[in-house]
């Protein structure tokens, strides 16, 4: 990324919440703001609204000035003919309206204004169940006179924001990594690993796991472990804090990983046989992203945004989420066959060359600023 210096290059604000904090949407402006190729093509400029992670989202006097500073920056950042790409869950009402705030004072600046959606509820809503109020209506009505496009990261989501924003387009863009950084694994390691990658919270299917887990040390199966890769750090989240709890009642505190490197994830995948990942909600989970990258075949809830992104009997295997039943079969089944983990592997391996490596999507991207910043 290069500073905001006067240049001929074509500008491109990135308005998203960066590091300290950690998560989907920091990975994706990160990728954006430090790509080489981005930054040869355009003026690549991050403006970082990173906040407290408790305080994100709610309607305090602290976040409502916040939004304005947001949009205040954005006005001296923007020009015309500049690209004001801004990345947001879009929701709750508050966020949907900080969002307005910015796309308005780019709009005063005579830039132009891309929408990132990275919310997980208008994936996983049936048509027509994304039930929202009405400020937050409005704040979508506004925005869909605001903004030239709104980027979703999966055709799941167009249902439920096309009603809000019918005079927008929204192109479809899915989340990347750079394949050619991980180790495919060979998926025939003794004892197999079963490999859990995410927060350890109720959400991410971990209680359906433990009971999971529970059966399938009752079956003649070949060796296996698991390991569940998350901070396990207490006293910060009283829900992480019972999950955690939980896991080590079991029999399982010493399958917890603690906090670890994006490069110690990698590694971890690349020692692993099956990733299990029975999920409740979800927009588009990185890590599924990457255990196809890494050629490990996956297990996981068939929810609509994981569902977009394997086949099941393909990559990997689909389950009826909050089945641990369904989930204890899926599991049992690839432990028994290593070819048949073999075959998903590859299968996922070149899903993930041609559907979610990083030229793909800056491919995608950078189509998107030559379009739009006109």
């Amino acid at each position: 990324m290069k500073s905001h210096r006067k240049t001929s290059k074509k500008r491109v604000i990135v308005v998203a919440h960066g590091p300290p904090l950690k998560g989907g949407i920091t990975t994706v402006a990160l990728d954006l703001v430090e790509n080489p190729r981005l930054n040869d093509e355009f003026e690549m400029v991050f403006q970082n609204t990173s906040q407290a992670q408790d305080k994100r989202g709610t309607l305090a006097l602290e976040n409502i000035l916040r939004a304005f500073t947001h949009a205040f920056r954005t006005f001296v950042l923007a020009r015309r003919g500049a690209v004001v790409h801004t990345h947001s869950v879009q929701d709750p009402t508050l966020v949907a309206w900080r969002q307005v705030l910015i796309a308005a004072a780019a709009r005063l600046r005579g830039a132009r204004v891309l929408l990132h959606n990275h919310a997980f509820r208008p994936y996983m809503e049936p048509p027509g169940g994304y039930s929202i109020g009405r400020a937050h209506r409005i704040a979508f009505w506004l925005l869909d006179h605001l903004a030239d496009a709104n980027i979703l990261l999966s055709a799941e989501g167009l249902a439920n924001l096309e009603p809000l924003m019918p005079h927008t387009p929204m192109p479809v863009v899915a989340n990347s990594v750079v394949v050619d950084d991980f180790r495919i694994s060979s998926v025939d390691h003794d004892p197999a690993v079963l490999l859990f990658v995410g927060e350890l919270l109720e959400r991410k299917g971990l209680l359906v796991l433990l009971d999971a887990l529970d059966q399938l040390r009752t079956r003649d199966l070949p060796n296996w472990k698991v390991v569940l890769v998350g901070d396990n750090t207490m006293g910060l989240d009283p829900e992480k804090d019972r999950i955690v709890t939980e896991v080590r009642t079991r029999g399982h505190g010493s399958s917890m990983t603690g906090p670890v490197s994006r490069d110690e994830v990698y590694e971890h995948l690349a020692n692993s046989d099956i990733f299990v990942f029975p999920t409740f909600v979800e927009g588009q989970p990185f890590s599924v992203i990457e255990s196809l990258a890494a050629g490990v075949p996956i297990v996981a809830s068939d929810i609509p945004t994981v569902a977009d992104m394997i086949t099941d009997g393909v990559e990997g295997r689909l389950v009826e989420v909050g089945n641990a039943s369904a989930l204890a079969d899926a599991l049992a089944d690839l432990l028994s066959n290593v070819e048949e983990r073999k075959r998903m592997g590859t299968r996922g391996r070149q899903h993930a060359v041609h559907t979610f490596d990083r030229s793909v999507f800056i491919d995608r991207i950078a189509g998107l600023y030559r379009e739009y910043g006109r």
